[in-house]
């Protein structure tokens, strides 16, 4: 997971969509989940915000769903 943290981080949009659909496997973790919300409201690139609130809903559970929800209220 420290990797995809990183690659989270990353100047490059394809990166930190890799990074979101990667650690949307981990929402249910809370060293996940600030940089999560940080990809779902990416102001680099709606890419990345498209991709990783897309795998965090296709969980279907209320740890992808609170990381959205999160984001939805933070703007």
């Amino acid at each position: 997971m420290a990797a995809l943290i990183e690659l989270a981080g990353s100047a490059d949009y394809r990166d930190r969509a890799d990074a979101g659909r990667g650690l949307a496997g981990f929402a249910e973790m809370p060293e996940a989940r600030g940089p999560l919300l940080e990809l779902v409201l990416d102001d680099r690139d709606t890419f990345v915000t498209r991709v990783t609130a897309e795998a965090l809903l296709r969980r279907q559970d209320l740890a992808g769903l609170a990381v959205v929800a999160s984001a939805l209220a933070a703007n």
